[in-house]
């Protein structure tokens, strides 16, 4: 109630022949409470037998106000609050299957969003062809050793070897070893013959 609009100085009587009113004013009455939505993300694998990963699951809330008329069950709504993000999701990797999305990128929702809904689907790779292994390298011919020199005839014992003599001359004076020997020889005789008569003069002398 809001007003009732009875005058102060009212007095009801039992009259029935006049009328006495008053007006009374009434509010409905509204009820504020808070509703939360959650919002859940699901990527589903397939394609990889008994090693297909589970299902990847993740949830993000949002939440509003509402006020609700008591009287005629009427509800009112506020905004929803602040968007909410969902992270980005890596396809597991599993050995000899490629999944066709690599990743789940990051996704941004509101209060008026649907729970959000993915398939990613792996297929078996196919068998690799081995590689033959490099032929090996042949080994190289080897080579002939060269042959051995023949050795020379020996000299027979008591067979004299021949010398071949050169003749020699110095530089410029074209001189030879040998003229040079027999002038120092004939040098050599003079100093003794007079190395000699010195001598013998000496010796005369202390007799």
């Amino acid at each position: 109630m809001v007003t009732d609009g009875y005058p102060a100085d009212l007095t009801f009587d039992n009259d029935d022949t006049t009328d006495q009113n008053f007006t009374v004013h009434l509010k409905h009455q509204n009820i504020q409470s808070t509703e939360a939505k959650t919002v859940t993300e699901t990527i589903h694998y397939q394609g990889a037998g008994n090693q297909t990963p589970a299902d990847n699951t993740a949830q993000v809330t949002v939440t509003r106000q509402v006020s609700t008329d008591t009287v005629t069950g009427e509800k009112t709504y506020g905004s929803w609050s602040a968007d909410q993000s969902f992270a980005a999701v890596t396809s597991p990797v599993i050995k000899g299957y490629t999944p066709d999305q690599a990743e789940i990128g990051a996704q941004t929702v509101s209060g008026d969003a649907s729970d959000l809904d993915f398939t990613v689907i792996y297929t078996k790779d196919a068998p690799t062809k081995p590689v033959n292994p490099s032929q090996p390298t042949m080994p190289a011919k080897p080579v002939n050793p060269s042959q051995p020199t023949t050795p020379a005839k020996p000299v027979q014992a008591g067979q004299a070897a021949a010398t071949n003599f050169v003749d020699q001359r110095l530089p410029q004076t074209d001189e030879t070893d040998q003229q040079h020997m027999t002038l120092s020889g004939l040098l050599l005789l003079a100093m003794s013959s007079v190395l000699g008569l010195f001598g013998m003069t000496k010796r005369q002398h202390k007799e």
